[in-house]
């Protein structure tokens, strides 16, 4: 499961997400989530043509000996 943190810099927020390999997750930018940074769909209750951004870690090759 996709771990985040976020810290103050600056004056600014900063939201780091950790993805595990193959792991897919779908980042709010509408701002409007309760699951933030997530995505949980509230951007289609808005006026607006903002979606989420589809994040994607590939996944680990394996390495033949």
């Amino acid at each position: 499961m996709a771990e985040h943190s976020t810290e103050e810099r600056n004056g600014h927020l900063r939201t780091e997400v950790k993805l595990a390999a193959g792991e897919k997750v779908a980042l709010c930018r509408c701002f409007g989530s309760g699951d933030f940074p997530f995505c949980d769909g509230t951007h289609k209750t808005l006026k607006s043509s903002v979606g989420p951004v589809i994040v994607s870690a590939p996944k680990e090759e394996k390495k033949e000996d």
